[in-house]
């Protein structure tokens, strides 16, 4: 199929870019030739942008199980049912896959699960799932099952390739296994093999089926099932291939051993490094005040969040889900960084577009991301996007009441066309409204009885909190669910951030004048009475911060100033003046060491202002650091050889004892 809609000769090699004519070429004619599980997955991928082959592989799966099937049957003339053949199936799996085992359990008459288990080192692909259950339809094939139902209920995978609907309703993502039932109303067939003689076949296997009609009659018939002597040669040789691999796999183990505490220490790298890339606080903007809940899973998360200034009249906050969890996931989420950086659109349903063009060209769709981006602007309109994520939840201050938004959309990074998918919804902020993004780790997890948290339970205590502040609500969120979930082990990251419209904006547009009025004015001791009024209504909001910290520094309150300039400097604002004082409090406090390295980050960040420079020099005559003296002296004659400052430093330095 890929051949004919790619407009390809049959006899011409379609892949490459990834495999030779050789290879091709011993693929279609030597059966006894397995390729790699990694050719394997780039064939499919490759395939996949272009043709919808799930079907395919749906089918190929059925046609695995019927032509296989013969092996499993009694050597005998023994008839088996279907619920004999269900126990017998995992034999079938070990011999298709080293990558995947199978468990059968029993749940009714008629009712049975199974469990698909990966090998740690194998990630599970979409077309694995469609694949497995179009094996389990084989089963209703062959014994001509006319009423059953086959769903997939449980899988570790985060999305499938096609609708989710196909392969089952209300399926668990991200769990710890992928599983499947599948449920029966009737049983009336035997199977068994045949004994007819190979003239009689047409030299082909064939099975015996029985049907029971009555009591006391029964309907035989014959079944076609496809040679199978050559599935079982090759079977046979991946056997042998196993049995060498285990021996090579034992000379690994102290070679593995190590590399384990190698791959922890860069565990703890990469978590040092997602870190940084993740804000602790998002800072108030404009009023609008945020807290975030951020729990991951392992050392590394797939969850991340975000926030991105446009100029001065709107904010940009992503909260981002990427598909798996560790190195692979923190990756993904540096990249998110990057791009939601770069690609600052007027609406976030283009930012997407371009961030999925960008993601499927750098991760080759070995990782895709959900995200819900939202546009603040100045004016408290929010535009927002969501793509393959849990949608927002709105609290309205003037009815007390919560709602989930509207919005659709599929993944980043996995769909070409994932582009047409996109939608930019409009809220309006007013005061007091909240608006909660968060990650489905936070709404799926169970308690010990197998039940979700679920959205509606999340709206309820959203609603209950309607007195109290964002912090509070986000805090009293996680906290009852922590209680809800205690017992369980964590399922997923779980990543929640919420923002409010300060209901008391008003007030503190004033306070916050009148501060600014007096600071102005170098009326520092007023200006200190209204920055902390302004200050206790919104803690984080930049501005404020800045000129309180300051005013503290000029009336003297260095220690004050100096928890509330580090507290502004964690948010990494890049402000030359906020380091500029901090160093002036430290000197004052005669933290020597703390100031020179604050006074240093305010030169790089503005090396045209001398002013750190003068005060660097002055800490080095404090401290009889002469030779530091006279480089700082001549790195400011480099820059303005008529600064009138430098001619007293020269002087002062002269007269310091040589060290």
């Amino acid at each position: 199929m890929y051949q004919r809609e790619n407009h390809l000769s049959r006899h011409a090699n379609p892949f490459p870019e990834i495999l030779d004519d050789i290879v091709y070429n011993r693929i279609l004619k030597d059966p006894n030739y397995w390729i790699s599980q990694d050719l394997e997955d780039k064939i499919i991928q490759i395939v996949s942008q272009s043709l919808d082959i799930s079907g395919i592989l749906y089918h190929l799966g059925t046609e695995s199980l019927i032509t296989n099937a013969y092996d499993l049957l009694p050597l005998d003339d023994s008839r088996i049912d279907l619920e004999e053949m269900i126990c017998r199936l995992p034999i079938l799996i070990g011999r298709l896959t080293r990558v995947v085992y199978l468990n059968v359990k029993t749940i009714s008459d008629h009712k049975v699960l199974f469990v698909f288990k990966y090998l740690p080192e194998y990630q599970e692909k979409w077309y694995d799932a469609v694949f497995f259950q179009g094996m389990l339809n084989g089963l209703a094939v062959l014994f001509e099952l006319k009423t059953f139902a086959i769903r997939m209920t449980k899988t570790k995978l985060f999305g499938i390739h096609v609708s989710h609907k196909e392969l089952g309703e209300d399926i668990q993502f991200g769990a710890d296994s992928n599983e499947y039932e599948l449920e029966w109303s009737e049983d009336n067939l035997f199977l068994s093999r045949s004994r007819l003689t190979k003239d009689d076949v047409n030299n082909r296997h064939r099975v015996m089926v029985t049907s029971r009609i009555d009591s006391q009659l029964e309907e035989i018939s014959i079944v076609d099932v496809k040679d199978v002597v050559r599935r079982s040669r090759e079977l046979a040789i991946e056997n042998r291939d196993l049995e060498a691999a285990v021996e090579v796999l034992k000379s690994f183990k102290q070679e593995l051993e190590k590399k384990q505490l190698s791959m922890a220490k860069d565990l703890r790298l990469a978590k040092n490094i997602q870190k940084g890339l993740i804000p602790e606080i998002i800072p108030d903007w404009n009023g609008i005040q945020f807290w975030t809940g951020f729990t991951p899973m392992q050392e590394v998360s797939g969850d991340y969040y975000d926030y991105f200034p446009y100029h001065t009249n709107k904010l940009g906050v992503a909260v981002c889900d990427v598909s798996g969890h560790g190195v692979p996931a923190a990756f993904i989420t540096a990249l998110s960084k990057l791009l939601f950086s770069n690609f600052k659109k007027t609406k976030p349903s283009e930012t997407f577009k371009l961030i999925n063009r960008e993601l499927l060209d750098l991760v080759k769709q070995q990782g895709y991301t959900t995200c819900v981006y939202v546009l603040i602007h100045d004016d408290y309109k929010v535009i927002y996007s969501v793509a393959g994520h849990p949608r927002p939840i709105l609290y309205r201050s003037n009815t007390k009441r919560a709602e989930i938004c509207e919005g659709d959309g599929t993944f980043l990074g996995m769909f070409p066309d994932a582009g047409d998918t996109f939608q930019d919804f409009q809220i309006q902020l007013e005061p007091g409204d909240k608006l909660f993004l968060y990650t489905d780790g936070l709404t799926e997890a169970e308690n010990d009885k197998g039940v979700q948290y679920g959205e509606t339970k999340l709206i309820q205590i959203i609603e209950s909190c309607a007195e109290k502040s964002i912090q509070e609500t986000v805090e009293f969120i996680l906290s009852n669910h922590k209680e809800f979930t205690m017992g369980t082990d964590p399922m997923d990251d779980i990543t929640l951030l919420g923002l409010q419209l300060s209901p008391r904006l008003a007030e503190f547009n004033i306070i916050k004048a009148k501060a600014d009025e007096v600071y102005r004015k170098k009326e520092y001791k007023d200006a200190l009475f209204f920055y902390e009024q302004a200050h206790q209504i919104l803690p984080r909001e930049l501005d404020t911060q800045l000129f309180y910290g300051k005013a503290l520094a000029y009336n003297g309150n260095y220690e004050e100033a100096i928890s509330l300039l580090e507290s502004y400097n964690k948010f990494k604002t890049n402000h030359y003046k906020s380091h500029s004082v901090l160093g002036y409090c430290y000197y004052q406090m005669e933290m020597f060491d703390k100031a020179e390295i604050e006074w240093k980050k305010a030169h790089s960040i503005n090396d045209s202002n001398l002013s750190n420079l003068y005060n660097l020099a002055q800490l080095y005559r404090k401290i009889n650091q002469k030779k530091k003296m006279k480089d700082v002296i001549e790195k400011m004659k480099r820059i303005e050889e008529s600064y009138l400052h430098i001619l007293p430093l020269e002087k002062k330095w002269e007269s310091l004892p040589d060290e």
